[in-house]
């Protein structure tokens, strides 16, 4: 008997749309969807929602097409996880493609990150957390924690705050509906569809914009060539144009640079003639953060950075910022490490003892005025919390040091807190119901610390402000013009 006669009248499986009708690409999922199942009761087990239903299924399959061409073809040969994604979607595995999918993004964004300046996205990383600062190459950026990633990408402005948001949301439903973590969570092909979506344009094929790259050549020259004195107050000038945290960013990586030991002559004095010319341009949490490091440099004996710290600061007329001691450095440091576990997966169990630990470097006549913003931002959003969990979306056993530590703000705090919202990552997790309700008791307290009316009224609006919406409260005009008077 020939083979032609042994396949005669099976249907053959037919994955790929066109010229084929709705019905015909069902038939063809189901076709291997009851083998499947067949194999999992033959080993004894369960069959019940594990895979997606065959109709959400047959929705990505008729989109994938017209969806994944913004991706051009050299690049798509490459995407080994945009291959595992379609396979799993195909065979109904929506959470595993879903992980596969944020694989692919990541590995987008930490190519994206090297091909614009390694370097400089290392620098930035150090100054975020303490504990990238030995990272050199392109391998070592898997030790960057995958909200970091994200932050960093939007500072340095790889991506846009709008697309930093719709990524977190993507990395958000990783966490709670994808493969990677355990979950009883669903999601519709029409979600995956917008996913995928959103990993393509934004992360997968996106390019910094202009005046992104002209700051990378700015880099490049400090480091490559000898910069004409007279060229100077011009470049300050364009400079301080840039968005403050892109500026704060800039000069902390030129202040890394100039502090190195290994740092030539030629590009010292190019960080000295460019620096008095933006130096005014820069927060004063910056200028607070490069102060500390005098200090923390001369408890440890690096007299070589200590002196040229006090170079910098002496360049700049910025000496009033300096810290003797390393009290500010130590508690700037273990406040980012606090940052980077709230954002990471386990951080209910990790969040306690970097609390704790920030509790014990709390000098006994206050907050170092360097860190104070910084503390106030990482402890509000660790109190508010991330609505994961089932309780309250916090780290349970930290809590009670974060409700010691904002019982003793200030006005100053309050100020400090009222500014947060212009903040991508401090509003990340406030269109979720359990962060808000927090948040809202949050500001509900706060008004018990001042009777300025200004604050209040603030605080007010926080409170009333429409549900899943604080988010975009920066943007709204009642809060514009209410924090025109907060002085």
């Amino acid at each position: 008997m020939s083979d032609d006669k042994l396949v005669t009248g099976v249907k053959p499986i037919v994955l790929i749309p066109k010229n084929e009708t709705h019905e015909n690409i069902e038939n063809s999922i189901a076709a291997f969807n009851q083998p499947l199942a067949n194999l999992l009761t033959h080993i004894g087990l369960p069959t019940e929602n594990i895979l997606s239903p065959i109709e959400e299924r047959r929705k990505i399959i008729f989109a994938l097409e017209s969806t994944i061409e913004i991706l051009p073809i050299e690049e798509r040969l490459k995407s080994t996880y945009l291959s595992k994604f379609t396979v799993a979607v195909s065979v109904g595995l929506f959470d595993g493609a879903l992980n596969f999918l944020w694989d692919e993004t990541i590995k987008a964004l930490r190519r994206l990150a090297a091909n614009f300046d390694l370097q400089y996205f290392l620098n930035i990383a150090q100054n975020q957390n303490n504990k990238y600062r030995n990272l050199v190459s392109l391998e070592d950026m898997e030790a960057i924690s995958d909200h970091d990633l994200l932050e960093i990408s939007r500072r340095i402005g790889l991506i846009s705050d709008i697309n930093y948001k719709r990524l977190e949301n993507v990395n958000y439903l990783r966490n709670h509906a994808s493969a990677a973590h355990p979950n009883d969570n669903s999601i519709s092909g029409i979600e995956m569809l917008g996913l995928l979506e959103s990993c393509l344009k934004y992360a997968i094929i996106a390019k910094p914009d202009h005046s992104v790259i002209q700051l990378k050549q700015l880099f490049d020259n400090i480091r490559t060539k000898e910069i004409p004195l007279e060229d100077f107050p011009i470049i300050g000038s364009d400079l301080v144009k840039q968005p403050q945290e892109r500026i704060d960013d800039f000069l902390l990586s030129i202040f890394g640079i100039y502090i190195d030991p290994r740092t030539s002559a030629p590009i010292r004095k190019n960080i000295d003639r460019l620096t008095p010319n933006i130096w005014a341009a820069v927060s004063e949490d910056t200028k607070f953060a490069i102060g500390t490091k005098f200090g923390i440099y001369r408890k440890n004996g690096d007299v070589d950075r200590k002196e040229a710290v006090q170079k910098f600061l002496e360049t700049v007329n910025g000496q009033q910022y300096k810290d003797e001691d390393s009290l500010a450095a130590e508690l700037l440091e273990k406040l980012q490490n606090l940052k980077t576990v709230h954002f990471e997966w386990n951080n209910f169990y990790n969040e306690y003892y970097h609390a704790k630990s920030i509790s014990e470097s709390i000098p006994a006549n206050g907050l170092p005025t360097g860190v104070r913003k910084l503390f106030v931002k990482v402890i509000c959003i660790c109190y508010v919390g991330n609505g994961k969990g089932y309780r309250d979306g916090i780290d349970e056993n930290a809590v009670v040091f974060y409700n010691k530590f904002i019982e003793a703000f200030t006005v100053a705090e309050v100020k400090d807190f009222l500014q947060l919202f212009t903040d991508s990552e401090f509003v990340t997790d406030f269109n979720y119901l359990k962060p808000e309700k927090r948040l809202k008791q949050l500001a509900s307290f706060l008004k018990s610390k001042t009777k300025d009316p200004h604050i209040t009224n603030v605080l007010d609006l926080i409170i009333s402000f429409p549900s899943r919406s604080l988010q975009n409260i920066a943007s709204d005009s009642k809060y514009k013009d209410a924090m025109k008077f907060v002085k």
